[in-house]
């Protein structure tokens, strides 16, 4: 059996890290071990690693099942860059694509196969999976098991059935929000043995949790604008209903920020352009329903407010948990008013109708006389007089599910009982209702406690890790998030330190905020700020940390950047310690760090100037955390920086952006990034290729008049028929040329 010293040097020769994270190494342990698992990690904790990690030492294939169909690419292709084996089969591919990779995987050919939860609804499916050696069968989210858990999906159920039909593998379960009744459930439902359950990495102390109380719609509209508005970056504003959604971004608009607003009811078309917008920073903030952030991986968000109370403390936590994912101090506010909770009940009651109501619905229907009724679920709500017409929707899902009717074109009868034979599962019904009752209590409980909230929020998850130094806004009412740190011009008095900065828990309390620093502290900062100095604002933080510590990680070598003089200074910290370090120098204004899907880090002045031992920083190691972004190498950058090496040779054979999409079965989004940092970069390419003269001029005008600082202002004074990919290559032209 594989060890987790193997473990160990998986670790660092494939994913780049020294150390593993909170966790990471006991859940491993048990897998080692053959145990089942489950995990329970917030996002951004390294959930990922807890079965990627293991597929490389088993000898057959890791099926990974995930509903999040988005992200099944984005995660393949970041395996494939590490030269591992992996692929994805769902809805995205034809029949025979699918076919394809089903005989590749007989012939063992892949570590890791990514597979949606529909799939398993198909006999046929599963029984052309059985000749695949199945070492470990992955459960992301789940949470979608459990009828207790935030976000049931009956699709789960079938994968008990599944994994018995495979030989029964080893299983491991992940999610990023479960309580211990789901706990419970996950386990009883995927019938778990030898069960192991870990639970880690839920305190990310640079989140400063908020709850405001706010009385009027008013005083809602103006806290919300005033964040946005003082924030250091862009963030999410979460409201309830799509109309909340329309009304709050039509509001801060005329405020005068730049929001757009964002839910399922909107065009396809018009979604994915909010989305690119906001990702590429041209707003300051994405009002959103819910519908907005799975899959949404923007390291760098500021904030995230909840304009209306959230349904649950699992709703509310993993909608937080997207902030601040680079480590960096970010706020999340509760924008507090108990009349929300109305909206939630009228949820709760539209989605678990009364016995009453059902009944009222079945009669109606076979009242009418005929086995074919062509009424929607409005035109039954009108008739029966029923306000809430999600539950007449509900209704008619329970009894399609009890076999009274069936749904298609219209509504088929399919047998007529009296109303108390009806077959509908009523105990389990108001099992379910009441569950998401007692959600919502807990979710105004955390609104009006007075105690720690961090504290609240780690209970709430069975997480029973001690809680120091809280800037929660019960714990420090008054005090500003992310204050840059104070500057000494002459040697701060030297603070007895171990390496590792500012420790999570303490016995004893220490003082908020920024503190002087030990000499050793204050070297190793200096150390740090050199390496910066020598990656000359290529690379990023996680990059700085791989070089510093002396990683022997592909991305470093293949950059030459272990012959920088700074390499493998700083080798007795772990990268985590590292970047955390970087992190709490870019809050001291010591680094800077650049915007977009790959930031990179330069020295600013103030760094200079303690790098040369002329000045010393206090540094506030508790507003800060390690990168969580993307749950993958730090050194991600130099990786990206070796698959654009591929698209600028296939761009050198004459290939466009769509046929090298193609090509290297890769979005065409992600072509277009490649090709705007090679221009940045300086390498021979030329503009006409991608845009026409005519529109490049008009481009190049727009640019002049607005500044190179934001896309969108360029783009609102373009042609409608210019996309934003036009604008982004030509104004990395551009910048190269200012930057020259």
């Amino acid at each position: 059996m594989p060890t987790l010293e193997d473990a160990q040097l998986i670790l660092e020769r494939h994913f780049g890290f020294s150390n593993f994270r909170e966790g990471q190494a006991e859940v491993i342990s048990s897998v080692l071990e053959g145990c089942d698992v489950i995990v329970v990690m917030p996002t951004g904790g390294g959930k990922s690693l807890c079965y990627q990690l293991p597929a490389l030492l088993f000898s057959g294939t890791t099926l990974v099942i995930s509903p999040l169909i988005a992200l099944m690419k984005d995660q393949v292709d970041a395996l494939n860059a590490r030269e591992i084996s992996a692929t994805y089969i769902n809805s995205s591919l034809s029949f025979d694509q699918q076919l394809d990779r089903l005989r590749a995987m007989a012939r063992g050919a892949y570590r890791l196969v990514y597979i949606a939860p529909e799939r398993f609804r198909n006999a046929r499916f599963i029984e052309a999976l059985k000749p695949v050696k199945v070492s470990l069968f992955a459960v992301d989210e789940a949470h979608c098991i459990s009828q207790w858990g935030h976000d049931f999906r009956p699709d789960y159920l079938r994968l008990r059935e599944a994994a018995e039909a495979l030989g029964r593998p080893q299983i491991i379960a992940l999610t990023a929000t479960a309580t211990p009744a789901v706990r419970t459930d996950i386990g009883k439902q995927l019938a778990m043995k030898s069960l192991a359950s870990f639970i880690a990495g839920f305190d990310r102390h640079n989140l400063t949790l908020r709850v405001e109380p706010c009385k009027t719609e008013r005083e809602r509209i103006m806290r919300a604008f005033e964040i946005a508005r003082n924030a250091n970056g862009s963030g999410i504003i979460y409201s309830s209903t799509r109309k909340t959604v329309e009304e709050v971004n039509g509001q801060l608009q005329r405020l005068g920020l730049k929001v757009a607003g964002y839910h399922a009811g909107l065009e396809d078309e018009r979604r994915a352009r909010i989305q690119d917008q906001f990702m590429h920073g041209d707003l300051q903030a994405i009002v959103a329903t819910n519908a907005f952030g799975m899959g949404v991986d923007k390291s760098d968000l500021r904030f995230v407010t909840h304009y209306n109370l959230p349904g649950s403390v699992e709703a509310y936590y993993q909608e937080v948990g997207r902030a601040g994912r680079d480590g960096l101090p970010s706020v999340c506010t509760l924008l507090f008013n108990y009349i929300d909770t109305r909206t939630h009940e009228f949820f709760i009651d539209g989605g678990y109708p009364s016995h009453g109501t059902i009944e009222q619905i079945y009669l109606f229907l076979i009242g009418l006389g005929s086995d074919a009724i062509q009424l929607s679920a409005r035109e039954i709500s009108t008739k029966l007089g029923i306000k809430n017409e999600m539950a007449i929707n509900s209704a008619l899902i329970y009894l399609e599910k009890a076999g009274h009717i069936r749904r298609g074109q219209g509504i088929s009868i399919l047998d007529r009982v009296p109303a108390g034979a009806l077959r509908v599962d009523w105990q389990e019904l108001s099992r379910r209702k009441a569950a998401e009752q007692r959600k919502l209590r807990e979710m105004v409980n955390f609104a009006y406690c007075e105690k720690c909230l961090r504290v609240f929020v780690l209970r709430y998850f069975g997480d029973r890790k001690l809680v120091m130094n809280c800037r929660c806004s019960n714990c420090r009412p008054r005090m500003n998030w992310g204050e840059v740190a104070g500057v000494e011009r002459e040697k701060a008095r030297a603070q007895p330190s171990s390496h590792e900065p500012a420790p999570v828990e303490s016995t004893t309390p220490h003082v908020f905020g920024p503190r002087a620093l030990s000499d050793e502290e204050h070297l190793a900062v200096r150390k740090i700020l050199s390496c910066v100095a020598r990656v000359e604002g290529q690379f990023g933080k996680g990059t700085v940390a791989s070089v510093l510590r002396g990683s022997k990680a592909k991305s470093v070598l293949a950059n030459d950047l272990d012959q920088l003089s700074t390499y493998g200074l700083l080798s007795e910290y772990s990268q985590d310690e590292l970047t955390r370090f970087i992190n709490a120098l870019i809050v001291a204004g010591c680094v800077k760090q650049s915007g977009g899907a790959y930031p990179v880090v330069s020295l600013t002045d103030l760094g200079r100037e303690v790098m040369y031992d002329r000045a010393r920083v206090a540094l506030d190691f508790d507003s800060v955390e390690a990168d969580t972004s993307l749950e993958q190498d730090p050194s991600l950058p130099s990786v990206q920086s070796e698959t654009r090496e591929q698209t600028y040779e296939l761009y050198r054979q004459g290939l466009s952006i769509s046929d090298i999409a193609a090509r290297r079965k890769l979005k065409q989004k992600t072509i277009e990034e490649h090709i705007v940092a090679l221009i940045e970069e300086g390498r021979e390419i030329d503009i006409d290729d991608f845009v026409n003269p005519a529109d490049r001029r008009l481009i190049e005008a727009a640019a002049e008049h607005c500044g190179l600082e934001r896309l969108r202002p360029i783009k609102e004074e373009l042609p409608e028929r210019i996309d934003y990919a036009a604008v982004r290559i030509v104004v990395a032209a551009l910048r190269r040329k200012r930057s020259n």
